[in-house]
């Protein structure tokens, strides 16, 4: 590989990076103290990717791809919470896509033709819903926020209520298994 190319994915490795540090904007809103970066958030989705694509029958590698390039944008335009209304957000929605689409592109530029290739047609997939694996993935995602929320409220790190995060993912999932276990995550919260 040329020098070039190495000092190109050197750089994307570096802004990838920046996820470590940036953290989930909806955890700042309800002022938890010392909230999950976007990576701590992209770890879990990616095992919960794994386990539940395979439990599944689907693509399990697709599926765990799709759940690491998902927030990849959000190591150059930040975090910006979706919310239960779009009325309470930061940004309308489209204009939070567009600022994520551009960021991503200049992301993947920095890739390997084949490879940046790959990332935007997962990154796409994603957001288009156009697969089983990527509504499961568009699905884990707002369940793995509850896991998160449930967590926060077990150790009382929050000021604001988390409920919305419940609210929000309720409306939003449709697969039979993630809806059971949205379920079990209310009972553990005393909300059955």
């Amino acid at each position: 590989m040329p020098e070039n190319e190495l000092k190109n994915l050197v750089e994307f490795f570096h802004i990838a990076g920046k996820l470590k540090l940036e953290k989930r904007r909806g955890w700042i809103v309800k002022k938890v103290r010392e909230p999950e970066s976007v990576a701590d958030h992209s770890f879990r989705l990616a095992l919960l990717a794994m386990v539940f694509a395979e439990r599944q029958g689907l693509d399990a590698c697709r599926a765990v791809k799709m759940a690491l390039v998902h927030d990849l944008p959000e190591a150059i335009c930040g975090d910006v919470a979706v919310r239960v209304s779009e009325e309470l957000q930061e940004m309308p929605n489209k204009e939070k896509e567009e600022m994520e689409q551009k960021a991503f592109e200049q992301e993947v530029k920095l890739l390997p033709e084949e490879i940046a290739k790959e990332f935007k047609e997962l990154f796409d997939e994603f957001n288009k819903r156009e697969s089983k694996e990527a509504r499961l993935v568009y699905e884990l995602d707002r369940l793995e926020a509850l896991f998160q929320a449930t967590e926060y409220e077990k150790e009382g790190n929050f000021e604001v209520s988390l409920q919305e995060f419940f609210d929000y993912a309720s409306s939003r999932l449709k697969n039979w298994e993630l809806k059971n276990v949205f379920g079990l995550l209310m009972k553990e919260r005393g909300k059955n």
